[in-house]
C-alpha cells in the first residue's frame, strides 16, 4: 500500500495551496481530485488585488496572464440600498478578473511540477486515522498517510466523517448574459445591498462581451434564489438600463456562510471545507491559498513535535476571526445600515 506523509483531498486553490506548501518542506504529498482534467467551477471568478502577491509569496508562481479575462483590472462599485443616485466607485481599490477553469487548470500545472503526485478522476470514498480509500475508474485505492487534509468544499466529505457539527452555507445563483447595461458598470465588480434581495449580496462582473449577475440567500428563505433573482433584474433594469438579450449560462451553488472547522486530530480542513469565505462578497480563493499555507505550517511543526490541532487553529486564527467578524456584521446590518456602511466606503476609499 503507498504511504505518504500528506494526502489532500480535494484539487482546487485550498488543496493545491496545501499540496504545493507540503512538498516545499520536504515532505512527500498525494493530491486528490474527484474530477477530469478541465472541470467546470462555479464561480464569479474575482480575486482581491493583493491575492496575485499571496500566490507568488505562497507557492512561487506569478499570476498567468492565460488565466484572466476582459475587463482584466476591476474597480470596485457599491449600490445601497436607495440605488443608483448614491452609488458610487470606492478609490484606490482594484480586481484581478479571471476565468475560474483556467486559473485551477494552471494553479494544477504548478502542483505537477512540484513534486506533488496528482490522481484526477479519483473520488474519495472513506478513511481511517492512518488509510483513505477511493476510487478511480474501476479500480480501489487504499493508501496510508500520517496527515489528511480536507480541501473538498463546502460539502466537504472529510469534514462529515470527522465532526458531526452543521455547516451553514449562503445558496448562490449566477447568470452569464449577453445583455444591454449602463457603462458604469462595465469596468468594475459591482456590489448591490438590499434586504429584500439578499442578506449578504449581489453582484455584476463584465466578463468579455458579457455580464456575470449573481447573488447569495440564505436556504429555505424568502425569496429563494429564483425570486431574488427575478427582483435583481428589475433593480439592474430600473437604475442601470439593464436589457436581457441571451442567457449563456446559468447555475446554482453554496458556499461557507457562518461556520468555522479546524478538523481532528490528524487531519486538517482548509478553503470552504473549514468555511473560510468572506460573508460579505462571497470571495475565498484568497483565503483558501492562505490556508492551504497555514495548514502546511501547523504540519511542520507538528513533525517537531507540536499539537497539530493547536498549531493550525493558531495559524489560522487570524483568518478564522476575520470570517466571523464580518458575517457577525452582515447578520446585524439592516437597510439603513447598508446605506451608512456604502456611504462610508465611498467616502473613505480603500488602500
Amino acid at each position: 500500500m503507498p504511504e505518504y506523509d500528506v494526502v489532500v483531498v480535494g484539487g482546487g486553490p485550498a488543496g493545491i495551496s496545501t499540496a504545493i506548501n507540503c512538498s516545499m518542506l520536504g515532505m512527500s504529498v498525494l493530491l486528490l481530485e474527484k474530477d477530469k482534467p478541465g472541470r467546470h467551477k462555479p464561480c464569479g471568478g474575482v480575486l482581491p488585488w493583493i491575492t496575485a502577491e499571496v500566490i507568488e509569496d505562497t507557492i512561487g508562481e506569478e499570476l498567468h496572464a492565460d488565466v484572466m479575462k476582459n475587463p482584466t483590472e476591476l474597480g470596485l462599485f457599491y449600490v445601497p440600498p436607495s440605488g443608483r443616485n448614491k452609488s458610487g466607485r470606492v478609490s484606490n481599490y482594484k480586481i484581478h478578473n479571471i476565468d475560474r477553469d483556467k486559473f485551477d487548470a494552471w494553479l494544477m500545472k504548478v502542483a505537477d511540477t512540484s513534486n506533488v503526485d496528482v490522481l484526477t478522476g479519483t473520488r474519495f470514498t472513506d478513511l481511517t486515522d492512518s488509510e483513505i480509500h477511493a476510487v478511480r475508474g474501476d479500480e480501489k485505492i487504499q493508501v496510508k498517510y500520517k496527515y489528511l487534509v480536507g480541501a473538498d468544499g463546502v460539502r466537504s466529505k472529510v469534514r462529515r466523517l470527522i465532526s458531526p457539527e452543521p455547516a451553514e452555507v449562503l445558496i448562490v445563483g449566477q447568470e452569464l448574459l449577453r445583455c444591454r447595461y449602463d457603462d458604469v458598470l462595465s469596468d468594475c465588480f459591482s456590489g448591490f445591498f438590499r434586504n429584500d434581495l439578499s442578506i449578504a449580496y449581489a453582484y455584476t462582473i463584465p466578463k468579455g462581451e458579457d455580464l456575470l449577475i449573481g447573488l447569495g440567500v440564505q436556504p429555505k428563505s424568502s425569496p429563494n434564489i429564483s425570486e431574488a433573482m427575478h427582483l435583481f433584474k428589475n433593480w439592474l433594469t430600473s437604475d442601470f438600463s439593464f436589457e436581457e438579450k441571451q442567457l449563456r449560462t446559468k447555475e446554482v451553488w453554496a458556499i461557507p456562510f457562518g461556520f468555522f472547522a479546524s478538523g481532528a486530530k490528524n487531519t486538517i480542513l482548509v478553503g470552504d471545507a473549514a468555511g473560510l469565505c468572506n460573508p460579505l462578497s462571497g470571495e475565498g480563493i484568497r483565503l483558501g491559498i492562505e490556508s492551504g499555507e497555514s495548514a502546511a505550517a501547523a504540519i511542520a511543526r507538528a513533525e517537531n513535535g507540536a499539537d497539530l490541532q493547536l498549531s493550525y487553529r493558531t495559524e489560522i486564527g487570524g483568518l478564522a476571526n476575520m470570517v466571523k467578524g464580518i458575517h457577525d456584521f452582515v447578520l446585524s446590518l439592516d437597510d439603513t445600515d447598508r446605506e451608512q456602511f456604502v456611504s462610508e466606503e465611498l467616502a473613505r476609499g480603500v488602500v
